[in-house]
């Protein structure tokens, strides 16, 4: 049955990810192995930058190895960065696409960010950015001071004191980070929706992911919890099988391996979940608050000439 566009419960969203999902696994998971396939390479890259040889003998690093390391760790870091997004936002297109019945393949989403590709690094770099200067902040007005009240502290008789209310407030800090993290992410949770979809710039799709995502900021992390969670259970599942094998092969290389593949197969299976699911959010929140309806959507598709199709069923 065809599905309208109109306004969705959490429950509703979650019933039409699955569904979007299993209906078109392979499309999806194709897109999505870009992603892991990063990660695997920024394992390999850090693990294998070798401070002396991680699956070796152990040995005191050099300092031109701890140099390899270091840019090892920098370049695996935007070897993920880039594969993560690139994936992330071929999803949303995917989306976009299967959801109104158009036909699409794992080559033409990654063809249609052809000209976006460079708001879509300044979008995620934005936010990157405004995460790193919240833990900056937190640490300058909160941890400088704090610490040195402690070490005045501690130089007295109050030493066992001082270690207590400075491991106390070091887990409130921690949380307080991870609160900033969420807040954040929760803000502009469909800022690469509004990027790749609207064709908007990077300042102008964190506003519009700010509009869309005020008064349903629970259901983001709902529904980011609930396939956070999945693939936690996947990962760990395979990564633990993954691990039992490489213990009876009593060969700590291939181990290590192994548990990157599961990494990889998780990843690819469970990755596309939270993005689909924010997709459909990011349109029912444009149905709730602007009307959204089929011809703005088809659109936004980026795809002149195409007629009038009723949304794929799911």
């Amino acid at each position: 049955m065809t599905e309208p566009l109109r306004p969705m419960s959490t429950g509703q969203v979650l019933d039409h990810t699955f569904a979007l999902y299993r209906n078109n696994f392979l499309l999806f998971v194709g897109i999505a192995t870009v992603g892991p396939a990063a990660n695997v390479i920024f394992q390999l890259l850090t693990v294998g930058a070798n401070v002396g040889m991680p699956f070796g003998a152990r040995q005191t690093p050099t300092g031109a190895a701890l140099a390899r390391f270091g840019l090892g760790m920098l370049f695996g870091y935007l070897i993920l960065l880039v594969g993560m997004a690139l994936s992330h936002a071929a999803t949303v297109k995917a989306v976009a696409a299967v959801y109104l019945g158009l036909e699409t393949s794992v080559v033409g989403a990654y063809k249609a960010l052809w000209g976006r590709i460079l708001s879509l690094f300044l979008t995620l770099g934005l936010i990157l950015l405004w995460m790193a200067l919240v833990v900056v902040g937190i640490s300058v007005v909160a941890l400088v001071p704090l610490f040195m009240g402690i070490a005045a502290l501690g130089r007295g008789a109050h030493g066992p004191v001082a270690a207590v209310i400075g491991t106390i407030v070091g887990f409130g800090i921690i949380i307080l980070v991870f609160v900033a993290f969420i807040w954040i992410y929760v803000r502009y949770a469909f800022a690469i929706q509004a990027c790749v979809v609207e064709d908007l710039g990077p300042f102008t799709s964190l506003k519009r992911s700010v509009f869309l995502s005020k008064g349903s900021r629970w259901r983001v992390v709902a529904i980011y919890l609930v396939f956070v969670l999945l693939g936690a259970v996947l990962g760990g599942g395979l990564g633990a099988v993954a691990g039992a094998v490489g213990t009876l092969l009593h060969n700590r290389i291939a181990a290590a391996v192994l548990i990157y593949l599961a990494g990889f197969i998780a990843g690819s299976i469970t990755g596309p979940l939270a993005t689909i699911g924010l997709s459909l959010l990011y349109y029912d929140e444009r149905v709730r608050k602007e009307a959204f309806d089929l011809q703005l959507m088809m659109s936004s598709l980026d795809a002149p000439g195409l007629p009038i199709a009723a949304p794929a069923q799911i």
